[in-house]
């Protein structure tokens, strides 16, 4: 399951894939979304796919490379982060939605149904078209909060870059539900889980790369950008980290599960008062938001002063922002500040007024899920090889 985020209407780009030395970074130029205002409609779609995506889960320094890819990602509202691949021989691109917290890769088909707005609103893989796609025959499902993708599963060369990933099964997309994908920027999704929680423990992508020694290091890093109109949104790194991307040195904790990018969450600090203890949280790059446990979410967001609204939300007075104390996570002992200015999202509201919301929403469960808010904050590496993730400030 996956976390999915309503778009405003994308521009589009022409992405091209060329070969480079090794050491050198790809940077592929991205479209960008010139509005900065989500709507409020926009963020209450991505709190409920959040909701949906993580309802089954139970209460459970690398500064150097000698070959990788970089994908510059698009960040749009703030909500998401994408950027493009290609599938088949010769490559069709896809602007995909790259996601830590699921293990599967899909894009719409071909063969999709003309009455299904998602997959005519972007591009969609023509197996006819490629010389290297292999039938797989297996069915495949993918349940969301607003019903159930589906297809077959198929396999087929997959670029990223310069690197070139032989035999990737994914999934083709024949049926997608109601109006989830149909204004999303993104075709389709990359997950960079582990695959335990792939469906049908299909290999992941990531994986594929390192079985295929495309990548020197087991590890991928996301350096996002928070300014929601900044046309360079960022960058995902495939195969190390880049140290000028972020201050000081990473501080890495180990794994708790080896499904979602699951770790140990020493404490969490508010106005120099501890809050909690002894949690566990998910890196998620497929969610804006900060999930919280019943306990905290109330905690945090009634110490904020917000006002609940019935959809789950806390409404804060935008003029009293810049009072609002600093809340720390500390992890692995070190300590990870966010400003008002990170946790508090502006949203334009149904009648064009601008409301701010906090983006503390509730997890009916025992562990956080911390996603582009904190990960905007602090360089997050992804080390597959070692079973660990570490954070450092963004540069």
């Amino acid at each position: 399951m996956h976390c999915l985020h309503w778009l405003w209407l994308s521009l589009l780009v022409l992405c091209l894939f060329w070969p480079q030395s090794p050491g050198q970074l790809i940077r592929i130029p991205m479209q960008f979304q010139a509005s900065f205002m989500a709507s409020r409609r926009q963020h209450r779609a991505g709190r409920s796919s959040l909701l949906a995506k993580y309802n089954v889960v139970g209460g459970q320094e690398i500064t150097s490379r000698n070959s990788g890819a970089t994908e510059t990602l698009d960040n749009r509202l703030n909500l998401e982060y994408a950027g493009p691949i290609s599938i088949g021989s010769p490559g069709q691109p896809f602007n995909m939605l790259f996601d830590t917290g699921s293990a599967n890769i899909w894009v719409p088909s071909a063969d999709c149904s003309s009455k299904n707005l998602a997959c005519q609103h972007h591009h969609r893989y023509n197996s006819s078209a490629s010389s290297t796609f292999v039938p797989d025959g297996r069915r495949f499902a993918i349940a969301y909060g607003t019903g159930s993708l589906s297809g077959r599963l198929a396999r087929d060369t997959v670029t990223i870059g310069q690197l070139v990933v032989q035999n990737q099964t994914f999934g083709m997309a024949m049926h997608e539900p109601g109006s989830t994908f149909v204004d999303t920027n993104f075709a389709g999704i990359v997950g960079l889980g582990f695959r335990a929680i792939a469906e049908e423990k299909i290999k992941p992508l990531f994986e594929s790369m390192c079985d295929q020694n495309l990548v020197d290091q087991c590890v991928f890093s996301f350096y996002l950008k928070r300014n929601g109109s900044e046309r360079m949104g960022g960058e995902l790194l495939f195969g190390g980290v880049d140290a000028t991307k972020f201050s000081g040195s990473l501080t890495y904790v180990p794994l708790t599960h080896a499904g979602y990018w699951q770790f140990p969450l020493d404490g969490i600090e508010m106005g120099g008062t501890l809050i909690s203890q002894h949690r566990q949280a998910i890196a998620d790059t497929g969610t804006s938001l900060l999930a919280a446990p019943p306990r905290e979410y109330l905690i945090i967001n009634t110490l904020l002063g917000g006002l609940p609204t019935t959809n789950n939300e806390y409404l804060l007075n935008c003029s009293e922002i810049d009072k609002l104390p600093e809340i720390v996570f500390i992890i692995g002992g070190k300590r990870f500040g966010l400003q008002p200015q990170d946790y508090i999202m502006r949203a334009m509201n149904d009648d064009g007024s601008v409301i701010c919301l906090s983006a503390f929403t509730l997890m009916e469960a025992e562990f956080w899920i911390l996603g582009d808010v904190f990960i905007g904050r602090y360089y997050t590496a992804f080390d597959v090889g070692h079973r660990r993730i570490g954070f450092a400030p963004a540069a």
